[in-house]
Order: C-alpha cells, then sequence, then structure tokens
C-alpha cells in the first residue's frame, strides 16, 4: 500500500524571507576565552561549548551551549549558515527541538549562537555503548526517540515548512534517561513548498550516509527525504552502526597489507554503490519487544519517497500505542529479529 502525499492549502506559511534575515544580536556575547570552557562537540567549520551563567538578582540562571565559529573556518560559507540557523531557530517553538537563547559576537569578534543545552548527542551514545562492547538500546528508549523526533518533524514540515535536512544521531540532543529528546543544527534547513517540495535553487546538502536515493542522485527532495534519514537514525540505535559498514573488511584480520588494500578498493565501490538504500540488520539480539521499532525503519527506508510514510501520520500512529502501524506499508514479513 502506498502512502499518499498530504495535500495542503495555498495558505502555507514560508521560509524563504526569514532564512535570509539577519538574525537579531547583542552588541557582545561576554564569554570566557574558549580554553576555560567545557568543549561540547564540534562540527564543520564551528565548536560547542559550554557556558555556565552566573546567578542574575539572586536567581540562577540555566546554561547556555554555545555554537562559535571556529577561527580556523571563519569564512563567508560558515558565518552565512550559522546566521541561517539562528534566523530559523528564533521562529522555533517545540518542545523537540533546541531552544533558541540569542546570537551575537563574542569578544574576539566571532559569531556565536546561544542554545539551549544537550546533555550529550545519541552519536555520543552509540559510541559509549560500543566502547563498552553492550547491545543495543532498549527498544522503549528507541520508540521515545522515533516518538519525539517524529513530533519535531510533524511540526517542521507541516506547521512550518521546513525541511531539517540532516537528521543524524548526531543532530539529536539527548537529557537523562532519554528524559528529553531534542532536534538541534539546522544550520542546513532549507524552505518546503506548499506541497512538501524542496524548490530547485535550493540545494539540499545532508550526510551521505543517511542520504535517500533522490539526494544522492539529483532527484526531487520533498519531506521524505527527512523521513529517510530518520530511518537511518532508527538503525543506528538498532545496530549501533552506520548503514552499510559492515562491507569495509577489517584490517587487523589481514597479514598482508596489499591484500587489505585491494579488498578495501572492492568494498568502497561497493559502498558507494549502496548509499541511499535500506541497510541490512545484521544482528541476532533484536526479541519481539523490537517489533515496531524495525517496522519504522524497514518503512522508513523504503526506495521510493511515495511509499515512506508522511512525518504526520509516523507521529499519530507511534502515539497510538498500537501494537502494530497499520498504516504503514506491509514489509511483507521481512522484519528480521
Amino acid at each position: 500500500m502506498s502512502t499518499p502525499v498530504n495535500k495542503l492549502s495555498n495558505s502555507g506559511h514560508y521560509l524563504r524571507s526569514k532564512v535570509c534575515r539577519e538574525p537579531p544580536q547583542t552588541p557582545i556575547l561576554q564569554m570566557p576565552s574558549s580554553p576555560f570552557m567545557k568543549r561540547l562537540g564540534f562540527g564543520t567549520g564551528v565548536d560547542v561549548f559550554l557556558i555556565e551563567r552566573s546567578p542574575k538578582f539572586g536567581k540562577s540562571m540555566s546554561p547556555w551551549a554555545i555554537k562559535k565559529i571556529s577561527k580556523r573556518c571563519n569564512g563567508i560559507e560558515e558565518v552565512k549558515r550559522l546566521k541561517v540557523e539562528a534566523s530559523i531557530l528564533k521562529e522555533l517553538n517545540h518542545e523537540n527541538i533546541v531552544g533558541f537563547r540569542t546570537f551575537a559576537k563574542s569578544h574576539d569578534g566571532l559569531y556565536c549562537l546561544a542554545m539551549e543545552v544537550g546533555k550529550m548527542s545519541l552519536f555520543d551514545l552509540i559510541e559509549l555503548k560500543n566502547e563498552a562492547d553492550e547491545s543495543p538500546f532498549p527498544s522503549w528508549s528507541i520508540m521515545k526517540v522515533a516518538l519525539s523526533i517524529t513530533s519535531a518533524l510533524d511540526y517542521l514540515h507541516n506547521e512550518k515548512y521546513i525541511l531539517h535536512g540532516d537528521i543524524k544521531s548526531g543532530n539529536v540532543l539527548i537529557q537523562g534517561e532519554f528524559d528529553y529528546v531534542k532536534l538541534c543544527h539546522f544550520g542546513v534547513a532549507l524552505p518546503l513548498n506548499n506541497d512538501l517540495t524542496l524548490s530547485k535553487e535550493h540545494e539540499y546538502v545532508g550526510t551521505t550516509c543517511w542520504s535517500a536515493k533522490e539526494a544522492i542522485e539529483g532527484g526531487l527532495i520533498t519531506d521524505r527525504t527527512d523521513i529517510f534519514a530518520f530511518g537511518i537514525t532508527i538503525y543506528e540505535m538498532l545496530t549501533l552502526a552506520m548503514p552499510h559498514m559492515y562491507v569495509f573488511p577489517e584490517e587487523e584480520l589481514y597479514d598482508d597489507p596489499d591484500e587489505f588494500e585491494k579488498d578495501y578498493e572492492v568494498a568502497e565501490e561497493k559502498f558507494h554503490q549502496l548509499l541511499g538504500t535500506r541497510p541490512p540488520l545484521l544482528t541476532n539480539k533484536h526479541d519481539k519487544s523490537y517489533a515496531t521499532c524495525i517496522e519504522v525503519f524497514w518503512v522508513c527506508t523504503n526506495s521510493l519517497p511515495i511509499e515512506r510514510p508522511s512525518s504526520k501520520q509516523l507521529y499519530e500512529a507511534l502515539m497510538s500505542n498500537e501494537d502494530e502501524i497499520a498504516i504503514l506499508p506491509d514489509p511483507k514479513g521481512k522484519l528480521e529479529f
């Protein structure tokens, strides 16, 4: 069964003007030099720090996450992306999207975006599990992430007409024992048309391993492109691995370096051929409690965008708490446990 594309009225809200608008700035964002702040992470051309704020009028102030343009990459493109992200975040208000705080220049003249703090990214948690050689996440935590992110995507796609453009574990923030799950990083977000398609003048960026086939091959980008990347994020939680990485040989198993290089080149070609397709679940660690998690992964990674559910359909189905998600296309008994 194919999932119909939502029909939307012509009164849709556009962000074309907003993503180009200069975000409001405070004159200077007072913060200590980078070496004296806790580094939370990094991205393309930016570093992310934690800043503890001093009490004000006897009232404690919540800490901020500061995304700061890196000195080594303080170019036009990095500044533009940070301004776009600040403009978009300022317009958003959703419990599963990281909150905007301010946009300004620091004392050293570099642009900074201050946001709500997220304890750790989902990618960080996956790395910790791999280092400890632990099993995949319990099914309840995968369902919590699925429900939270589909709620955020439903809001973005159907209320704000925004394509996130880079859904992946590194852009999902986790607080506590999955008490709060929030989507972050809107530096490559793009405005959607009323029919939830992306205009040709906008270029989809994404991250290759999470990108759908239409993004890799230059096809029509729609809200369902975010859905494919979301499905791959669920795959990460199910397997603790990036998609299709299993094709690469393990160097420590080779005595002959030349033989390893030869096999690696073959694997690299196969890897690029597999990008944008559904990766297999190469594990036997999933019991029946994972049925819905695997079904969500399966249907979101259909090769044809029209066969992927919308964010609204996913969110409503997950909210229904049914054992099976009846509105989703039948995986035809191909679920693996």
